[in-house]
């Protein structure tokens, strides 16, 4: 019985292979080798002589239910196709993937089965000597679990982490570290054609866990001996965001209230392209200009040469808007000017309450109007900076005359006002909402507000 069922499992994988796409006729790419002590025999004669129909029950599963939480929270699709010679059940996912599942009467006839593929998967030793060599277009996985067999096919690995979860770690295949992300593919075909090759492999992290939590994070394991790590956010604006939280040579890293400071072992090199952040460290920085043919110049990190037009980040004159209104009150603060850089609406809301910011009752608007437009949305791509001001008379009007950041990331905010030939003689306050227009800035970043009188 173990034979038939070992068997039949070998040519049940074998017609499933097809989803992969083997070819343009769908027949798969597998080479069959000849049977020890035999000549010229070969799977499919073994079946055909010795299958016993209802030895191995194949059911079809869904695949919703077996892989929760992998699909459940995503309106993601899949097909299915029947393989009606042995009963399988295929699925073809998104981006190219294909899983197969397939059910025995026990689970001892399916742990006997999987004992008899190799660690790779590519080889299957029946039980009367027979040995099958499998070829196939993409990395495959198999997971035992139970009465059930479960096989995946992927390009990229794309919800291997999800499938070990659920199933445990894989019994054969390509290796449960396996993971090539599809965002990781225009840098591995740069470093192929850079002459190098590249392993690729699910990154548990680089151990600085005060990072923001990723939706995936890859690890690049190249032939010159260095390692990239590609880190995956929910968008570009939080890619942005993350990215903004490093100093200019990445040594300190600010979090919403405190600020790090990083050793690295090498020489570290940040980069950033929609919402994927690289992170390279290298002795040498052998890998710099082909990372950097992919995703520019670095944002953060020991410089380099580099050729191209330098990104958001640089020095010099930064865009803005801004607006000022007379304060209430002096906000029980003593001494000014002072400034708070705001990079969200939870945090604009909090500023609020803690400086009781009100706007003067002689103005004809209030802070929630004033600050209408300051939406979740409005921060993912901007910032603001509130500065608190004090000018001797209510006859003076502040304004802001130029925004610039320096080499380490510091902004200056240079205010200067319009002060009448006659003016009242009396103190007044303002706030100056500063926008940032199209720029993240570091949560703790130095702003000095530099203050001109007329």
């Amino acid at each position: 019985m173990k034979r038939i069922l070992s068997t039949i499992l070998a040519i049940t994988m074998l017609l499933s292979l097809t989803a992969c796409g083997a070819s343009e006729n769908n027949e798969p790419e597998v080479t069959t080798e000849a049977t020890l002590g035999s000549e010229d025999a070969s799977v499919t004669t073994s079946i055909a002589d010795e299958a016993v129909p209802g030895s191995v029950t194949v059911e079809k599963v869904d695949i919703v239910a077996v892989f929760e939480g992998v699909y459940s929270y995503t309106e993601r699709s899949f097909d299915t196709k029947s393989y009606e010679s042995n009963g399988g059940t295929g699925y073809t996912l998104e981006n190219d993937q294909y899983v197969d599942i397939y059910e025995y009467d026990s689970e001892e006839a399916a742990a006997q089965a999987a004992s008899q593929f190799d660690a790779g998967g590519t080889t299957f030793y029946g039980s009367d000597g027979t040995v099958t060599e499998y070829e196939y277009v993409y990395p495959v996985h198999f997971w035992l679990n139970g009465l059930s067999i479960v096989f995946y096919c992927s390009e990229t690995g794309e919800f291997l982490q999800d499938f070990n979860a659920i199933l445990g770690e894989e019994f054969a295949g390509a290796g449960s570290d396996y993971y090539r992300p599809a965002y990781a593919n225009e840098l591995i075909y740069a470093l192929w054609d850079a002459g190098y090759n590249v392993d690729y492999k699910t990154s548990t992290g680089t151990g600085q866990d005060y990072l923001k939590e990723t939706v995936s994070e890859c690890m690049l394991v190249v032939s010159n001996g260095d390692v990239i790590y590609l880190f995956e956010y929910a968008d570009e604006y939080e890619a942005l965001d993350e990215a903004s939280r490093y100093s200019a040579n990445a040594s300190f890293y600010s979090g919403d209230d405190f600020t790090i400071g990083i050793d690295y072992a090498s020489p570290v090199h940040l980069f950033v392209l929609d919402n994927v952040i690289v992170q390279y460290c290298s002795s040498t920085g052998e890998l710099l200009d082909t990372i950097s043919s992919v995703y520019g110049y670095q944002f953060a990190g020991v410089d380099y040469d580099y050729d191209g037009e330098k990104p958001w980040y640089a020095t010099g004159t930064v865009e803005f808007d801004y607006y000022t209104v007379p304060a209430a009150s002096d906000g029980g603060l003593s001494v000014f000017p002072q400034s708070v850089v705001i990079r969200s609406q939870y945090a604009l809301e909090t500023t609020h309450d803690v400086l009781n910011l009100e706007i003067a009752d002689n103005v004809d608007t209030t802070w929630e109007l004033l600050t209408a437009k300051y939406t979740d949305e409005w921060f993912q791509n901007n910032d603001l900076i509130l500065v608190l001001l004090e000018e001797p008379s209510g006859s003076i009007n502040p304004y802001v005359s130029d925004v610039t950041r320096d080499e380490d990331r510091n902004y200056t905010v240079s205010i200067n006002d319009d002060k009448p030939e006659a003016y009242t003689d009396d103190m007044a306050y303002w706030y100056v909402l500063v926008e940032i227009n199209g720029t993240k800035v570091n949560p703790l970043t130095g702003v000095e507000v530099v203050s001109s009188r007329g």
